[in-house]
């Protein structure tokens, strides 16, 4: 019996200290990221700067986000990705960013319809509105599919405390506002 509580007790503390770790991790990229951003702002990029970056920023909550391009397993652990396949902020079409739910995207939790939602790339600047908050099961690609109009999907996995390979996703849909708007 004393064996098997220690046995639990150090999964345990193994389990804090993973998590820990790639927090850490995720906010470094994030870090590392505003220091990319910059020297975009600036036309100060190094000769080997990697591509372009995004910027996400929900004002309701006070957060932004540097989004990287393509959802690897890499890009996803340092902040929120843009799905390669989809459209460019501000196109037409779905653009799909992704990010994990228990470090940058557990802000989606916190968003209400109506909000908005400012997206930046290339010196632009393109403003938002959540249409629609949706749970689906991880199978469900509904929401991957391209639109006729341009339109923001956000996803994560679901529930938002869930410990492990989650079987839900959570949804943010927007739609790009006129300019001006």
């Amino acid at each position: 019996m004393k064996g098997a509580g220690m046995i639990l007790l150090g999964a345990g503390a193994c389990t804090a200290l993973v998590g820990a770790v790639l927090g850490i991790v995720a906010w470094q990229g994030q870090d590392a990221a505003r220091v990319e951003w910059d020297s975009q702002a600036t036309d100060e990029r190094p000769v080997d700067a990697t591509e372009e970056l995004t910027r996400l920023t929900f004002p309701t909550q006070g957060a932004e986000f540097f989004v990287w391009e393509g959802a690897t397993k890499k890009n996803l652990l340092f902040g929120p990705a843009r799905v390669a396949q989809s459209a460019m902020p501000g196109g037409q079409g779905n653009c799909i960013i992704a990010a994990h739910r228990d470090t940058h995207f557990r802000i989606l939790r916190d968003v209400r319809k109506d909000e908005p939602i400012v997206v930046e790339r290339s010196g632009r600047v393109y403003r938002y509105r959540i249409t629609g908050l949706h749970i689906v099961s991880a199978a469900d690609k509904t929401y991957y599919r391209s639109t006729a109009g341009p339109t923001l999907t956000l996803v994560t996995c679901y529930p938002f405390s869930y410990l492990g390979r989650a079987p839900k996703r959570f949804i943010v849909q927007a739609e790009l506002l006129a300019p001006g708007s």
